[in-house]
């Protein structure tokens, strides 16, 4: 029985390959050391950096280090998201840091960030 499933997928993924061979979705995502992730992880792999630099604030014992560490914490370093903005017109004047940013992503869904 279990040959013949097997005989029957290999039979319909070859049949499959000629007709829909060319229609693969093909993702392009910033490689992870030699990795090809199928989606964007690269945020979540420099966390890390983050834990690094949070332990490094620390050690140093003072009130503005255990700032920049709970800063780092709350507000991310190198593991925070990041969104690419392809304006329907060009800005008419700077945006400053942190301003908050509306818009709809490519599903048709309101995202905010700042």
């Amino acid at each position: 029985m279990k040959l013949s499933i097997s005989l029957l997928a290999a039979s319909l993924a070859t049949a499959d390959a000629g007709v829909w061979g060319n229609l693969r979705r093909r993702l392009s995502f910033e490689k992870v050391a030699t990795y090809s992730p199928g989606s964007q992880v690269t945020d979540h792999c420099a966390i890390d950096r983050d834990q690094r630099a949070i332990e490094n604030e620390l050690a140093r014992k003072t009130n503005e280090s255990w700032q920049n560490a709970q800063q780092i914490y709350l507000q991310g370093g190198n593991s925070k998201s990041y969104a690419l903005l392809t304006l329907s017109e060009p800005l008419r004047a700077d945006v400053p840091k942190g301003t908050a940013v509306t818009g709809k992503n490519a599903d048709g869904n309101e995202v905010a960030g700042k």
